[in-house]
């Protein structure tokens, strides 16, 4: 591939239709490729990255993040083209999806062919191998939730939507647990859908006793959703050559990935910018974006956070009291 033949507007046009948020994507960067960005504009996302690594390591980057972030769709759809079979988008496509592969969009890219080719070159040589006899292409994916349920003995079917790519909880041992449901002797309210009650802690408890409290009672909270989530582990490294660790890890019946950060006091702009870099690193570390979930518990949420979690759909805030 001549990366000569980089046509910019086609990069950004892509970066910008991610379905991650700003706030996701440039968590990934950071997480992903040391890419520092303060802008929501793809323009300066991509423009970052030639300034860090030339135009032939940014386009590479862009590709990794159309592969981890685009969906089970998307890169169905390049798994195909890489194999050399005929793909036709469908109108209910994803607009990445239909920027990369349909020729008829109103506003399409400029040089189609040559991004398209830098992506399909890019997952051929990352990933294990291609399988020609999967010629069926599967359904848009399905927005999913932490509360779907999690059968541990399903856990390497949930992992199928990562094609050959590695899991984070595949370094995890040990049984997943359950979080509790109706009758649960403590629970956690959800800020976007308060509850009746919820957890009182005393105040002169730290970040470790919150954590501690939340690890050893994991059975018996109710967290919110509609079903349980499954405890993993606890201060873990979400992916390589970071030192960062997330207070709890857990998953969804689906194969949602959730990190859950925890706030003794109340969580403001940079507790909430943390999460996002952890969601940044699991995607890093081949998680889809569609899987990929994030918890914020704390006793209170300054008004930054509130607004900043109203839109981001993937994470969710759980609230505690603290009393005497």
């Amino acid at each position: 591939m001549f990366f000569d033949d980089v046509n910019d507007w086609d990069f950004v046009q892509v970066l910008g239709a991610l379905p991650s948020s700003p706030a996701i994507t440039r968590a990934h960067l950071l997480g992903g490729f040391s890419v520092i960005v303060d802008s929501d504009d793809p323009a300066a996302w991509w423009q970052a990255l030639t300034l860090d690594r030339g135009e032939e390591g940014a386009a590479k980057a862009v590709a990794q993040l159309i592969i981890n972030s685009g969906g089970a769709r998307v890169v169905s759809l390049i798994k195909a083209e890489a194999a050399g079979r005929y793909v036709v988008p469908r109108a209910d496509d994803s607009k990445l999806a239909r920027l990369l592969f349909d020729g008829s969009l109103e506003g399409s890219l400029v040089d189609q062919e040559t991004l398209k080719s830098i992506v399909c070159e890019y997952y051929e040589e990352t990933q294990v191998v291609i399988d020609d006899e999967d010629d069926e292409l599967p359904e848009p994916g399905n927005e999913y939730g932490p509360e779907d349920e999690y059968d541990p003995e399903d856990a390497e079917e949930d992992d199928g939507d990562v094609e050959d790519g590695p899991s984070i909880f595949d370094l995890f041992s040990g049984k997943p647990r359950a979080s509790a449901q109706g009758g649960a002797q403590w629970t956690l309210e959800r800020v976007q859908h308060p509850a009746k009650g919820f957890i009182t802690v005393p105040d002169r408890w730290k970040e470790k006793d919150l954590e501690d409290f939340l690890w050893s009672e994991w059975e018996t909270i109710d967290f919110g959703f509609d079903r349980p989530i499954y405890l993993v582990g606890r201060q873990k490294s979400l992916s390589e050559g970071t030192s960062d660790r997330v207070d709890l890890l857990a998953k969804g019946r689906s194969g949602e990935h959730i990190a859950i950060e925890l706030k003794i006091v109340e969580a403001r702009r940079g507790d909430y910018t943390q999460l996002t870099s952890y969601m940044g690193n699991m995607q890093s570390s081949g998680v889809p974006a569609d899987k990929v979930r994030g918890v914020l518990v704390a006793p209170g949420f300054s008004k930054k956070v509130l607004n900043s979690a109203a839109i981001e759909p993937r994470i969710t805030l759980l609230r505690f009291n603290k009393g005497l």
